[in-house]
């Protein structure tokens, strides 16, 4: 096919041209309308390939704008109810943006279309590198909305732990009484399991890794390392909740995943808190032995032994 940028008089009288730039005027308004025309005209092999990119790159500028005003409208306070709808919104908002500009770039970088379209349109090199840099963007709001999950799971988990520590004498009541109201204000129980909310965190500390691919990008790199490190810490915080509630096959396989996390050496947590990860193994690996030692049954034996080993 003959590229879009060397005569697009050709073209302009396809239905799904024709739309597309009507709508293409109006995009800021008529989001929806204009993001259903640029999906057409990308769909149709026919059209030229230059046109079909250029199209999802501003699909995805769209699908950008969407997610800038979903995170900027969503407000997250530390002793406040988690704001799920609110939040989940975003988050789809941000991934949609992180795949369509994926799209986007593999489309407009494509070597042979680059070549083809250069004497025609000398600017699209520039543009492939604007919507690379799009690219990097959004996946940083989307990692830090996930930051911004992980924060707030892990203060509830924390109040939690107050109130379990109280309860086995080793924090004040006074203490106790400042984490119960603080779980309230943010619309939980006092009885709510303190392991649940460490997992609420590592799962969401999981998603800030995963959610960062590699594409070149430092910024982008270093919320991936950030994502990794914070599972190193929330992972031995949730082994020693489950060992604490007799939960010792979980506690296991959570410090295991904790001890072995690839975290490269500049963004791997401080000595302290890879101290405080491994004194934890120490004390789950105690808990095992001790609960080898009083198994009454030989199953119960041979599963804290295989904990244990």
């Amino acid at each position: 096919l003959a590229t879009y940028a060397e005569n697009p008089v050709r073209w302009q009288a396809d239905p799904a041209v024709q739309m597309y730039g009507q709508l293409l005027a109006v995009r800021d308004t008529q989001q929806d309308a204009f993001l259903v025309a640029a999906e057409t005209l990308r769909a149709q092999a026919d059209l030229p390939k230059d046109l079909r990119a250029s199209a999802g790159r501003t699909r995805a500028t769209v699908l950008f704008q969407r997610a800038v005003s979903k995170a900027e409208g969503l407000i997250i306070g530390l002793e406040a109810p988690w704001p799920r709808e609110a939040f989940d919104a975003a988050v789809a908002a941000a991934s949609a943006a992180c795949d369509a500009y994926a799209a986007a770039v593999a489309e407009s970088s494509d070597p042979a279309l680059c070549e083809e379209v250069a004497p025609h349109c000398p600017e699209w090199a520039e543009a492939v590198n604007a919507v690379r840099h799009a690219h990097f963007q959004v996946l940083k709001l989307r990692a830090e909305l996930r930051l911004r999950q992980v924060r707030w799971h892990a203060r509830q988990a924390e109040h939690s732990r107050t109130l379990n520590q109280a309860a086995a004498k080793k924090a004040s009541a006074d203490a106790a009484s400042i984490a119960a109201e603080a779980l309230e204000q943010a619309g939980l129980p006092a009885t709510a399991e303190e392991r649940d909310l460490w997992q609420g965190a590592v799962d969401a500390a999981e998603a800030l890794a995963e959610g960062c691919p590699d594409v070149g990008e430092a910024d982008v790199a270093a919320f991936r390392q950030r994502g990794l490190g914070l599972q190193v810490v929330l992972l031995k915080d949730l082994a020693v909740a489950c060992a604490m509630s007799h939960d010792l096959e979980r506690a296991v396989l959570a410090m295991l995943r904790s001890l072995r996390l690839p975290v490269q050496q500049r963004f791997a947590v401080d000595a302290a808190a890879r101290e405080q990860a491994e004194a934890a193994a120490d004390g789950v690996m105690e808990l095992c032995r001790r609960r080898l030692e009083t198994a009454e049954t030989q199953g119960g034996a041979e599963a804290a032994a295989a904990w244990a080993a």
